[in-house]
C-alpha cells in the first residue's frame, strides 16, 4: 500500500522502515508545523513522511518527555500531532502540559489512537483519528487545524 495521500493510504498498515530524522537544533529553532510523538518508529516516520510530502515542516520525537524537551529548545509548532498507544497516565499529562507550555499555547492537538476517543484531562483534543490512520485523512485535518494550505 502506498503513502501518498492521494493514493489514500491507510498508515497503520505500510511497511518498511522510518526515516532516520532526529531533530537536530536547527530543526527546532525554526517555526514547525506539526510536532509529532509517537513510540512506534516506523508509523511515525510514516506519518511524518506523508505530511513532509504534502508541505508541512515536522519535528518527530518518540515520549511526552521529548515532545516536552523540544518545546524547552524553541520548538513552536503550529499543532501537535500525539499518538496515544501505549502511553502511561503519566506520559498523557505531560502531553496535556503541552497545551499550556509557552511556544504551545493553544496548538490544537490531533490524537491517533486504536480505541476512540479516550479521555485525558486537560487534552481535549480538536480531532481523534482511530489508527490504522489514512493519510488523506491525516493530511487534511492536519492542513485545517494549521490554518496553511502546507508549509
Amino acid at each position: 500500500m502506498t503513502d501518498d495521500p492521494r493514493a489514500g493510504g491507510v498508515l497503520g498498515r505500510i511497511s518498511g522502515s522510518a526515516p532516520d530524522s532526529a531533530p537536530g537544533k536547527s530543526a527546532l529553532a525554526s517555526p514547525v508545523d506539526v510536532l509529532l510523538a509517537s513510540a512506534d518508529a516506523v508509523v511515525r516516520g510514516r506519518m511524518a513522511g506523508v505530511l513532509r510530502r504534502s508541505a508541512h515542516t515536522v519535528v518527530e520525537v518518540e515520549s511526552a518527555a521529548e515532545s516536552v524537551e523540544a518545546v524547552r529548545q524553541g520548538c513552536a509548532p503550529r499543532l501537535l500531532l500525539l499518538d496515544l498507544e501505549g502511553t502511561s497516565p503519566a506520559d498523557r499529562r505531560a502531553f496535556a502540559s503541552l497545551r499550556q507550555a509557552p511556544g504551545c499555547a493553544g496548538a490544537p492537538v490531533v490524537v491517533l489512537s486504536r480505541v476512540g476517543t479516550d479521555e485525558t484531562p486537560g487534552l481535549s483534543p480538536e480531532v481523534s483519528l482511530l489508527k490504522p490512520v489514512d493519510a488523506a485523512e491525516l493530511v487534511e485535518a492536519v492542513r485545517r487545524l494549521c490554518g496553511t494550505l502546507g508549509g
